[in-house]
């Protein structure tokens, strides 16, 4: 038992730590930013055509209220989506990835040495 931890201490010691998450990308960022201003124009037209059609007056009085509640909620909701969508656009536009060489120290002979490796890298600008 001694020995097998003796063997997996140094490993364990000198591994790269991992994050659970997975980091966005770039790609990510722009699909993100297109679904929000999708959304965004699909809000924003039927805000605009409820209340047109609730300034022509062709409607009861009963539904004219319900019509003009609709179509101004769906404008203004549409506003923080335009907004989200700009952010992530801003975001994906200073995401870069690149690769890099990293070192790790590991023992050989009863001496430490540094040893390099190729790494992915992702860098974020906020």
């Amino acid at each position: 038992m001694v020995y097998f931890l003796m063997l997996v201490l140094p490993v364990i010691s000198f591994c790269q730590k991992t994050n659970d998450s997975v980091p966005v990308v770039k790609t990510d960022y722009l699909t993100k930013s297109k679904s929000q201003k999708t959304a965004a124009f699909i809000l924003l037209g039927i805000g605009v055509t409820t209340l047109t059609i609730a300034a022509v007056g062709d409607l009861d009085l009963d539904v004219l209220g319900t019509v003009v509640i609709v179509g101004g909620v769906a404008t203004i909701a549409s506003i923080p989506l335009f907004i989200a969508s700009g952010k992530n656009k801003r975001r994906a536009m200073k995401a870069s990835a690149f690769i890099k060489m990293e070192t790790v120290p590991l023992i050989q002979k009863q001496s430490f040495i540094q040893n390099s490796y190729p790494a992915f890298s992702v860098r974020f600008s906020f």
